[in-house]
């Protein structure tokens, strides 16, 4: 007989022929463990697929719809790691139906009780905790955070960048924690960029008020208020700086907007890998041009074309390498 859950998958993407049908009642009574398994995994495929409709007149906006449903599930009840991962499990076969590569990944580490989330190179993912805290992960991001969140502690652990709008509680503080940093807040909304490949990492504050402190020495590095982004070098953490800055156009990443102002190519460069997913080289660019622009919709192409009316340039794309030379 074929794998029963593929068989489930089959049925509840209304797929399974009337033996296959047959094949699952047959199971689900069986064995009273089975007949629970099987309502999890229905409640998964609500979870993935409520608002679905079986039209797709674009596949684009309806796989945004399936990530929306399955990222932002809000925990009435606490719901088990093996009913999260039948969720995921189902919303990647959905992905598949749609011809798409599922964009959202959920692992258990070595550490238990350790959930993570990731969103892959090139894609952007939104997740919900279970206090109704909202996170948006950029490109190549992971956000970790124990199952007894929300417990007596409200702590995350972030490689990249994201931005949080988080769920007001006066009694637990949130803390977000991103190498030796940690950022501490009661209710607000922020963004934190800590690439590892970046040689300092960002917090840009959009409401409410954060500290940044150090983990190594407990030292307060920054004290922010609305529109300031504390700038802090990783080797260098004394030398932290706060800047006035446009805090909601400095996060406007989360609604799929990208806004470049008054940038160097290779500032550009940086922020296009991670847009796109790609790996771009420079060869003999010059360094003296700046750039304003936000990108939307445009393609990595169409990105290229624009860079080539301000800066003639030669570039060719091969699968995840572009390279891109001065035009002579």
């Amino acid at each position: 007989m074929e794998d029963i859950y593929i068989i489930i998958s089959k049925y509840l993407l209304g797929t399974a022929s009337p033996q296959e049908e047959m094949e699952i009642m047959e199971w689900r009574n069986a064995d009273a463990g089975h007949e629970q398994e099987f309502q999890e995994l229905c409640e998964s495929w609500q979870i993935a697929h409520a608002g679905i409709h079986p039209v797709i007149p674009d596949k684009e906006r309806v796989w945004e719809k399936i990530m929306s449903n399955l990222n932002l599930v809000k925990p009435v009840k606490m719901y088990t790691r093996r009913l999260l991962y039948r969720a995921v499990g189902i919303a990647a076969m959905l992905a598949l139906a749609l011809g798409f590569s599922f964009s959202l990944l959920v692992s258990e580490e070595e550490e238990a009780g350790l959930v993570s989330f990731t969103a892959p190179v090139g894609q952007k993912a939104e997740v919900s905790l279970p206090d109704g805290t909202k996170v948006w992960l950029n490109s190549g991001s992971t956000l970790s955070y124990f199952t007894d969140y929300g417990q007596n502690t409200r702590s995350v652990k972030l490689r990249g960048q994201a931005f949080f709008d988080v769920a007001k509680n006066r009694d637990k503080q949130f803390d977000v924690l991103i190498g030796d940093l940690e950022v501490r807040v009661h209710g607000t909304a922020f963004d934190i960029n800590g690439y590892t490949d970046n040689s300092e990492v960002e917090v840009v504050l959009l409401r409410g008020h954060v500290t940044v402190v150090s983990t190594l020495t407990d030292k307060l590095l920054a004290d922010m208020k609305p529109n300031q982004k504390a700038v802090i070098p990783l080797y260098e953490k004394d030398k932290c700086k706060v800047v006035s800055c446009n805090a909601e156009e400095e996060s406007l990443w989360r609604l799929g907007k990208l806004k470049i102002e008054n940038e160097d190519l290779g500032d550009v460069v940086k922020k296009m890998e991670c847009w796109y997913g790609v790996k771009i080289q420079l060869n003999n660019i010059p360094g003296n041009k700046r750039y304003w622009m936000t990108i939307k919709t445009e393609s990595l192409k169409e990105m290229l074309e624009i860079i080539n009316r301000v800066t003639p340039i030669v570039y060719t794309i091969n699968g995840e390498e572009v390279s891109i030379t001065s035009k002579k």
